[in-house]
This record gives C-alpha cells, structure tokens and sequence, in this order.
C-alpha cells in the first residue's frame, strides 16, 4: 500500500512533464474548451484569493481536492450552496453534498451550471434572429481514503457545454492532502483535475483544462489559517495565490470570520484593479453564511454568495471553533456513550 501511495505522489509531481513543452505558458492561452470549469467553488475560497487545496473541510473540498472529502467530521455531512453573478447577464451556481461516512472513508457529490445570459443571435445581413443562452454545467461524484499520513481522492464528471450546437465529455480529478505536520499546523497537498476528455462541436474538438495545484495551509493560531496555492493550467502560465482567514468566537454558538487573497494570474491577465479579494464569513451553530468580492479590472465587480450547512449524528454536538487543519475527534465521548444510551433504563429502575 505505501508503494501504491508514493507512486501517486510522483505521478503528481511529474506528470505535467510528460505534456508539451508548448503548455503551461502564454502562448497556450485558446486552446482548451471548458474554462467554466475554473470558476472556484463557494464564496470563503474566493474570498482567500482561491488557495484553498489545503484548506477545504466541506462539501467544496470535491471541487478543490476531492482527497480533502476525509476532512469533514467523523459520520457528519455538509451542503454547500452558491450563487455568483459575474459579467453582464451571466452567472454561476455551484452546489454540493459530501459526507464523511466512518472517519476513514468520504464521498461527495455536486452540481456546476454556468449561464452566458441570453444572446442576440443574427443571420449573414445582420437581421436579428431571436436569442440563445449558451450554458455550462458539470456533474461529479467522488471518493476518498483515509491513510496514516495523508488521504487519497478522486472523482469523475460528466461536463455538457451547449452554444447553438451542445458537446459533452468525461474527466476525472485526482487528489491528495497530508495528515497535519509540523506541531499539527502544517497541511499540504497535491491536485489534478480536468483529466482526459474533449469537448466536440461539429468537426472540432478541444481539450479540457487540466490544472495541476499544489498547496498548503499553516495554522498560525487557533482563528487564524493562512494558505497558498502554486497553479498550473496547461493553457496559460503558472501562476500563485495566496490566503487568509482570521475568526472571532462571539458566543458558543455565533462566529464571525473575515478573509483576504490574492490571485497573480488575475493581475497579469486583466487591466485595473483585480486579482485581490476579500470576505466575510458569519456561522451561527451548523450554518455559514459567505460573501466574497473579487474586482475584475475593467470588467467591474465580481460578488459570491454562499451559504453551507454541517450534519451530524444527533448525539454529537461539535464546536465551531477548532483548528481549521486538524478536526478534533472524541474518544472518551465514545467511551462514554453506552452509559448515556443507557440513562431511560436507568431512570425506570430507580423509579
């Protein structure tokens, strides 16, 4: 098994070797079909500048890590809904279910649909021909594994991309994310997503955007996580980005969190301000609340709304304030819950 482990590792390391030498650059830029497909997953990872691998512990982690299913608690569940208006009239809408079944073992699944808006369509003359909406959308579904020293994911997605014509294809991510390190305050991982597949209208077909992200996430208190990202999109250049979230408890049951990021390959790519965002997050017991506003240069403002939810066991009551890269677990609630299972039998007999 640890054989099978490391020659993982590896293969995320070099695989981007084995691609041409044209990729990972500039001047691949137009040549991958799909780019809904890098529209980041909920409005807290926008809001950290999109270096999340090593951060994700929610229904997310299947689009960011899908080895990061295993963070969730122990037989718990999290929904993540999102909703993001980007350009003119388009959108994009993200939603997903994950649950960690026994600690060990995770699954997810989750929907992605993004909307151009509607289009003026026009014959040869320039007269108007009515109106289309072209739209994106992916379905995934995934696992992940708990080892000793890291956990293993991968998930397979059916993407459909439909203009006036529709093509459709399947792809896969694979990832990995490591057991806490260094005093249990260091987290790092390794992604690739948007493997095999190509999207075919008519005579041409294009490539999906296969990325490779290595990152980690450094618990610098117990509120405070910073994370980054290296990216490597095999249609443009590498590029990094950075994170932050710092959290206040207010209360045992309210919190309230405040983000920051930054994004390089938005500051090459676009005029104006871009490639900076920011955030605010409000949880009250099991719901988050999440906002996150990334500029877009010239394009104007980009805002992401979510809003998550954790399901747990009845008789289980986790805090929210906790490290965000080592989950606690609770051996001696287990111990003791025979005893609490037994209390009405208890209660009858002294009666």
């Amino acid at each position: 098994m640890n054989r099978f482990l490391r020659a993982i590792l590896i293969g995320l390391c070099f695989l981007p070797c084995a691609s041409a030498w044209a990729d990972f650059n500039a001047d691949a830029k137009g040549t991958a079909s799909g780019q809904f497909l890098k529209l980041s997953a909920g409005a807290r990872a926008g809001a950290m500048g999109e270096a999340y691998s090593a951060v994700a512990d929610d229904a997310t982690a299947l689009y960011w890590n899908p080895g990061a299913l295993t963070r969730i608690h122990e037989k718990s569940g999290s929904a993540t809904l999102m909703h993001a208006p980007y350009v003119a009239s388009s959108f994009f809408d993200y939603v997903a279910y994950a649950k960690n079944v026994n600690g060990t073992d995770a699954w997810g699944t989750s929907l992605q649909y993004f909307s151009a808006g509607a289009i003026t369509q026009t014959d040869a003359n320039g007269f108007d021909q009515g109106s289309f909406t072209p739209y994106d959308m992916a379905l995934s579904a995934g696992y992940a594994h708990r080892f000793k020293w890291l956990s293993v994911g991968a998930s397979a997605k059916w993407v459909r991309s439909v203009i006036l014509n529709s093509a459709q294809t399947a792809a896969m991510d694979l990832g990995v994310v490591s057991a806490p390190l260094y005093h249990d305050k260091l987290r790092l991982s390794g992604v690739i997503t948007n493997v095999g597949g190509k999207l075919k209208f008519e005579e041409e077909s294009e490539r999906l955007p296969m990325t490779y992200r290595f990152g980690g996430a450094y618990q610098v208190t117990k509120q405070w996580v910073a994370s980054t990202d290296l990216v490597m999109p095999i249609d443009n250049s590498p590029y990094v980005t950075v994170g932050s979230e710092y959290l206040w408890p207010l209360g045992r049951d309210w919190d309230l969190s405040a983000r920051a990021g930054l994004n390089s390959q938005a500051i090459k790519d676009l005029d104006g301000l871009s490639g900076l965002a920011f955030g605010l997050g409000m949880g009250f017991q099991s719901i988050s609340f999440d906002y996150a506003l990334q500029p877009l240069g010239d394009l104007g403002l980009t805002h992401r709304l979510s809003i998550s939810f954790r399901f747990q066991p009845a008789a289980v009551s986790l805090p929210r304030h906790e490290s965000n890269l080592h989950p606690p677990e609770y051996p001696e609630f287990h111990e003791l819950q025979p005893y609490f299972d037994d209390m009405p039998s208890l209660r009858d007999k002294l009666e």
